[in-house]
């Protein structure tokens, strides 16, 4: 994928850590950022994040027990069905993407 949808303030993103060796629900910690909550800025610098995803993302992210983080995006929340996920290796993920995930918005 080379480019996102277009993001409203009906947007979700959801932002999860997975696999490793033995995978715990916990230590996942999710996030999840709504775009009606957030301020421009807010929404500017999260669509800058994802769009620096787009290019690392990988299909084969999470196998052999490696470490991935799952960006879930809801595009519009009236289309629940439409759904884009990414799957970005720990070792490939942008600092600021690790960075939201441990500390949110």
């Amino acid at each position: 994928m080379n480019e996102l949808p277009p993001l409203s303030d009906e947007a979700l993103v959801r932002i999860s850590r997975q696999g490793g060796f033995a995978a715990i629900a916990t230590l996942s910690r999710p996030r999840e950022i709504d775009f009606a909550q957030c301020d421009p800025d807010q929404r500017g610098q999260v669509c800058s994040l994802l769009e620096a995803c787009l290019p690392v993302a990988s299909k084969e992210a999470g196998r052999a027990d490696q470490r991935f983080y799952r960006i879930e995006l809801q595009a519009c929340a009236q289309r629940a069905q439409e759904k884009l996920v990414l799957n970005v290796p720990e070792e490939r993920a942008p600092r600021d993407l690790v960075k939201l995930w441990k500390n949110g918005l």
